[in-house]
């Protein structure tokens, strides 16, 4: 029994290293023709870095980035005399695949599955290059909710979270949500008050409030400029339903989506979504380790999401590159031969 316990052991650290070693290949390959977008202010903040301490650090990291998540400040200040831009990036990335290999290892997915999803999956690829600071919150997220069971390291895991990107306190809100619907549920069944739920309450709702200002502004942007889009309604949906069609406990499934569902209403979709289809891997990777329709179905669309994503990285020098519509080009056409 213990050899084939250190066999397992074994071949897990296998795959976990196997997969950080992929990732870090490859980032070194696509990483430096990633130079646009947000990446633009990611370098300039890196390479101006060294030649400061970290009160100025921080000062022109804010004036430039407009974020005052430190985690990635501290990490991006530390790294920046050492190693350049493109290798902190690769090893980053390298880490988050180690960390997303041991968390689908606790899911009970396939090998194989999270080896593909994990080198193909858009949302991964996103991740590595173009979401840098939501790559450090997903990183903390992922060793949160692999601690869950460790009270001292999930909390200090979600600090951690929280301090790279506001908006992975989605995902912790669904899971409160949860709790304190299962409470007062119980509520009604004994009309006695659990002390838990007196604890749940705080923290239920202040983190919202900690980022009110964030939402409300990101509800204003996606308002003013018409973003919001049935599309991503549509998506998150589709992860609920999948999600749905393998849990094994589908009221609690369908309450944890609840606040996904209307963070996406209200600030948009892409990244919350992002958390909805880890949600739903969540319930799809314990079926069969992965080897499901939903699983393989969403991993292929996204795989082929993925191939426009690095034609955008090598062609334009960022991921998300939209070329105009028809519409725009005759449009601007018609404007410019009327004036």
């Amino acid at each position: 029994m213990q050899i084939k316990y250190n066999l397992w052991v074994s071949r897990a650290f296998l795959a976990k290293i196997t997969a950080a070693i992929l990732v870090l290949l490859l980032s070194l390959l696509i990483s430096p023709f990633y130079t646009e977008g947000d990446q633009t202010r990611y370098i300039r903040v890196y390479e101006a870095l060294p030649d400061l301490d970290l009160t100025e650090g921080f000062s022109v990291y804010y004036s430039i980035t407009g974020s005052q998540e430190f985690v990635h400040f501290i990490l991006s200040w530390v790294a920046s005399p050492f190693v350049e831009k493109d290798l902190f990036v690769a090893l980053s990335n390298s880490i988050l695949a180690y960390v997303a290999m041991s968390l689908f290892q606790k899911w009970k997915a396939s090998v194989t599955i999270a080896l593909l999803l994990i080198l193909t999956n858009f949302y991964f690829l996103v991740l590595y290059f173009a979401a840098e600071r939501l790559k450090f919150g997903f990183i903390f997220l992922a060793l949160s909710m692999i601690y869950i069971d460790h009270v001292k390291r999930f909390s200090a895991f979600i600090l951690l979270a929280f301090s790279s990107h506001a908006q992975v306190i989605i995902v912790y809100v669904s899971i409160l949500f949860n709790a304190f619907i299962k409470q007062i549920l119980k509520l009604f069944r004994t009309w006695k008050v659990a002390k838990s739920t007196l604890f749940i309450i705080p923290f239920l709702f202040i983190p919202p409030l900690l980022v009110g200002n964030q939402i409300i502004a990101k509800f204003q942007g996606y308002y003013d400029i018409q973003e919001f889009s049935l599309v991503e309604m549509a998506r998150i949906s589709i992860f609920l339903l999948l999600a749905l069609w393998y849990s094994k406990k589908k009221n609690e499934t369908f309450i944890i989506f609840i606040p996904i569902m209307i963070a996406v209403f209200l600030v948009g979709g892409f990244r919350i979504n992002m958390f909805g289809y880890f949600a739903f891997l969540y319930y799809g990777m314990q079926f069969r380790g992965g080897w499901n329709f939903g699983v393989l179905a969403t991993s292929g669309y996204f795989a082929c999401s993925s191939i426009v994503f690095l034609a955008n990285i090598f062609q334009h020098g960022l991921g998300f590159f939209s070329p105009p519509s028809i519409f725009n080009v005759l449009r601007d056409f018609m404007l410019d031969s009327f004036w």
